[in-house]
């Protein structure tokens, strides 16, 4: 297959997706679990999706909805994982929920381009 890049235009995340903060959770306040009820813990971590633990489900806070891009914004910048499960996102993270439909595969394809700004974050900067 031939991709054809030459038409390719900048464009911004915020065009494609309404970009929101997190929870904003510390996985100290939760209780771990692994029954079949428990919730992916998403964090600013680099390794495992982004998942820090499984958790109790809590009364008072609804999970983020599966489908989602997490970013992180402090910790490991910009590590970014597709969510194919509701989460709870720890402190530092972005989502992204597409506006339009679009596939699994596109949003990997993001994933991949905001990862690749990394160096841009490296000595302790944060992304906005």
């Amino acid at each position: 297959m031939n991709l054809n890049i030459s038409h390719w235009k900048p464009f911004l995340l915020k065009d494609l997706f309404n970009i929101q903060y997190g929870s904003n959770l510390e996985l100290n306040t939760c209780t771990e679990s692994n029954d079949e009820y428990a919730i992916n813990f998403v964090s600013r971590t680099e390794i495992n999706n982004g998942i820090s633990a499984k958790v109790a489900k809590m009364e008072n806070i609804k999970p983020q909805k599966s489908g989602l891009i997490s970013v992180a914004a402090g910790g490991s910048v910009l590590s970014s994982f597709y969510q194919s499960e509701p989460f709870y996102s720890g402190r530092d993270l972005y989502t992204l929920e597409a506006k339009y439909n679009i596939s699994e595969y596109a949003k990997f394809f993001i994933i991949t381009l905001i990862e690749a700004n990394k160096f841009r974050y490296s000595y302790g900067r944060h992304s906005k």
